[in-house]
């Protein structure tokens, strides 16, 4: 009867109350949650505690930032798709890692994050080495391309068509 009369029905109103971000995607979804948070900043702590084994004290932070740099852009900014697409249709196919979360709402608190995560090794780099311009040579173009590759303005945005996918980005393109 409530919904003949065009008030709104009890499970609506739950789900408002309970104000839960439908995101489908499960590639990214879980990237919404703390304990990603969490676990992102603790395994660049045990990197950082792994790496005097292997270069000098100084370097310890431009080693942590080249391979969060190197890994970090493989994963989030040259992977297209999603591997689960049952639920998308090839909606995401196109898209990279992290142009799929928070369903591109820009500045969102996910994207922030992963934001200054770079932005904090890049510090901490340039401080240990005295703000040495050999090291900044190293560190600054690292962080550079990261928040580059960030920022809203360059959503779906292929540089020199690099990383682009015949038949997929030609329309996105064309429609610019």
């Amino acid at each position: 009867m409530e919904l003949l009369s065009g008030s709104v029905s009890s499970e609506e109103k739950l789900m408002e109350k309970a104000d839960i971000s439908v995101n489908i995607n499960k590639n990214v979804n879980w990237m919404e949650t703390r304990g990603f948070w969490t676990f992102y900043v603790l395994v660049i702590g045990m990197s950082y505690m792994a790496m005097p084994f292997f270069v000098p004290a100084n370097e310890v932070w431009t080693a942590v930032n080249v391979i969060h740099g190197l890994i970090s852009f493989g994963i989030m900014h040259w992977i297209k798709g999603s591997p689960d697409d049952s639920n998308s249709m090839g909606d995401y196919r196109e898209l990279t890692f992290y142009e799929q979360i928070d369903e591109n709402h820009p500045w969102s608190g996910t994207k922030k994050f992963l934001m200054v995560v770079p932005t904090m090794i890049f510090m901490l780099a340039s401080v240990t080495t005295d703000y040495d311009t050999q090291h900044l040579m190293i560190n600054f173009p690292i962080w550079f391309v990261l928040i580059l590759a960030k920022l809203p303005e360059f959503h779906r945005v292929r540089i020199f068509g690099i990383n682009s996918t015949v038949g997929i980005d030609d329309e996105v393109r064309k429609e610019k």
